[in-house]
């Protein structure tokens, strides 16, 4: 049987040395580590952008899908130091902004949406949330002190007749505020993080101007493409004495956007089955062959030392 050329082991092989164990056990480490990388490269698939034409229109592959012309703003911000009564929304009579105000909500701040960042009392602020459904146009609206004192239920206007009245606003106020949500359209893995969520702005009586630059964006997963906008954020601050060189502004916040012409695609694009199958043979076959190239090598070079030492 030991004649048998299947039966004859290559010479080394069969015989344990302390030198292989080491070569096995690092050869294991690095089948593991590798194994780790493809899988965790196989699980997180990569970003591909693509820049197009925001024309309504887009697709992704074979899939044609309509964008919006119309989106809702959800907002959502807290006044600490200004009643409801004393505030009111101001929309821009424009073109994308007709019929805007879909649901838009004053009330008592609760005290989760005070704490951390005011010591004020619940019943000396005013919190306002809801929705604004606007067009794909370069608009703004505003939240800033009315006239004279409204009516228990703060009513929304539609037209700026209170913007001229800034010069009988009377005592400045503390218009510190936070915003705790501002977003176009639904929220998604792309819009988790806009750049107005939780922002908190300086002691303030005069008017907090936010201008926004919107980035429609698609994000496909590979089963139903998101529709997502991104936005930049520029801030700036004006006093109450500084508005008082204007006769349009009130103390409050305005909050500018427009919309880029263009659209970025965010594609997700993982391997497939049969490259990571073929990767992992790749990854387990060379290791095997370097280790034993290795073990060969040391088993080699330690009989050649240890017959010239005889």
């Amino acid at each position: 049987m030991s004649s048998h050329p299947l039966a004859r082991a290559v010479e080394g092989v069969q015989e344990r040395t302390v030198s292989g164990a080491l070569i096995t056990g690092g050869c294991v480490l690095l089948i593991l580590s590798l194994l780790t990388g493809e899988l965790s490269s196989y699980f997180s698939p990569a970003l591909i952008h693509h820049l197009g034409v925001d024309d309504g229109d887009a697709s992704i592959g074979s899939r044609p899908f309509h964008v919006p012309d119309r989106l809702p703003i959800e907002l959502s911000a807290t006044f600490a130091h200004v009643k409801c009564d004393d505030l009111e929304l101001s929309v821009e009579a424009a073109r994308g902004l007709r019929d805007a105000v879909d649901r838009i909500n004053f009330r008592e701040p609760l005290k989760k949406e005070l704490y951390g960042w005011s010591d004020a009392s619940t019943s000396e602020g005013c919190t306002l949330d809801g929705k604004l459904r606007v067009g794909k146009v370069s608009a703004h609206f505003s939240v800033g002190l009315t006239a004279a004192a409204a009516p228990a239920k703060p009513n929304v206007i539609m037209v700026q007749s209170f913007l001229r009245q800034a010069s009988n606003a009377g005592p400045s106020k503390n218009m510190t505020h936070k915003v705790h949500v501002f977003r176009f359209g639904s929220r998604s893995s792309v819009t988790k993080n806009a750049p107005l969520d939780g922002l908190v702005s300086p002691d303030l009586d005069g008017q907090a101007r936010y201008a926004l630059k919107v980035i429609p964006t698609v994000l496909d997963d590979g089963w139903f493409p998101q529709v997502a906008n991104q936005y930049s954020l520029a801030e700036s601050y004006v006093s109450a004495k500084q508005l008082q060189t204007d006769s349009t502004a009130v103390p409050g916040i305005v909050f500018f956007y427009d919309f880029f012409p263009v659209m970025v695609q965010v594609k997700k694009e993982r391997t497939s089955m049969l490259e990571f199958l073929v990767s992992l043979c790749a990854v387990v076959g060379g290791c095997v062959a370097l280790a034993s190239l290795l073990d060969g090598a040391v088993f080699s070079t330690t009989k050649v030392l240890a017959g010239k030492a005889d």
